[in-house]
């Protein structure tokens, strides 16, 4: 996962770190039940095998935005 961003709002904190454990567990239920994980990498999605799991997180690199706008 990146860096953790500075974050003021502690609201914008609680999520973070819910996030941040939800992926934790999720990741631990995988490796524990011998489950591939589905994750996005290089442009792709690929399954990560239950040992490999260790290594999930995300490459640093920048995200692009379609200049389409979405509307609610």
């Amino acid at each position: 996962m990146k860096r953790q961003p500075v974050l003021k709002d502690p609201l914008a904190r609680k999520a973070w770190a819910a996030m941040q454990a939800a992926v934790a567990k999720v990741v631990e239920a995988h490796r524990r039940d011998g489950r591939p994980l589905a994750v996005w990498q290089d442009g792709k999605a690929v399954l990560v095998p239950p040992d490999g799991a260790s290594i999930v997180g995300e490459a640093s690199g920048k995200y692009r935005v379609s200049g389409r706008s979405r509307k609610a």
